[in-house]
């Protein structure tokens, strides 16, 4: 059976795994079964490369993932990076100097580490849910002299917008805010987002964007979900995101990847 979907590209946290991290029985199942279809399976996340090795050995990914929301995408068998963009000298050092006003958990990542200034319970509970530790380092100059892929922030989602507004007032700060969890806000590399790496990845792949389907629950995953051939929702997931899919799919703990990619099958 040849299925007319080519690509399946999953966010993982709330969507392809469950409240363990776990990838169901049923989801590895019928990912194999798309895979004999002739199909590929991917990643489009906001981890880094250490924090979904597993899931990629797990599901043997043949193809290159998104990373870090968008800003990297990278080859899990040849560890050729296919886009790698970087945040400018003036938004690191914006967010750094904004730090003293907004005292959240700041986690920057370079070149495959994610550094911290120091670790703290919501640090830890990340580490834990991501399955990494983070390279403590409380020299912030010395961060702030690498090339910073990402920063993310863990705090009271009630002071976001605040941050926004006096990150962006800054005119040389042209980087992407967006909320990828309830308590999490991270600023990207201008024109970052997982909708417009899907769109690389599309290209480099020469897989139409047709033929991708896409899965996720939250607001970053809004775009790719626009944009993908068919946007898949989770029933856990924001409700601006379920809105904007064209199927919502049972909860990430109820096997839903796994029950919308077999029944879009059935119907190629």
């Amino acid at each position: 059976m040849k299925s007319a979907y080519k690509l399946v590209v999953c966010d993982l946290d709330g969507t392809l795994v469950n409240e363990e991290k776990q990838i169901s029985r049923k989801n590895r199942e019928a990912i194999e079964q798309f895979r004999e279809c002739g199909g590929e399976i991917t990643f489009a996340t906001g981890r880094i490369e250490k924090s979904v090795k597993k899931y990629a050995t797990e599901l043997n990914v043949r193809v290159p993932m998104i990373l870090y929301n968008g800003a990297r995408i990278y080859h899990p068998e040849t560890g050729d990076v296919v886009r790698d963009l970087t945040l400018s000298a003036s938004e690191v050092g914006k967010a750094v100097e904004l730090m003293e006003q907004f005292p959240f958990d700041y986690i920057f990542y370079s070149a495959g580490e994610a550094y911290i200034l120091k670790s703290t319970e919501a640090v830890r509970t990340y580490e834990k849910g991501d399955g990494f530790q983070c390279v403590v380092d409380p020299d912030i100059e010395k961060i702030s002299r690498l090339k910073i892929t990402k920063i993310l922030m863990i705090g009271d989602n009630r002071y976001f917008e605040d941050f926004r507004r006096q990150f962006q007032a800054d005119p040389e700060c042209r980087a992407n805010l967006v909320q990828s969890e309830n308590t999490y806000l991270e600023i990207l590399p201008e024109g970052v987002n997982k909708g417009n790496a899907l769109e690389v990845l599309s290209d480099h792949l020469g897989i139409p964007m047709k033929e991708i389907i896409c899965f996720g629950d939250n607001l970053n995953d809004l775009e790719m979900i626009v944009r993908a051939g068919v946007g898949v929702a989770m029933s856990n997931g924001r409700e601006e995101v379920r809105a904007a899919a064209d199927i919502v799919a049972p909860s990430n703990n109820e096997d839903g990847v796994g029950s919308v990619l077999t029944s879009l099958m059935e119907e190629s």
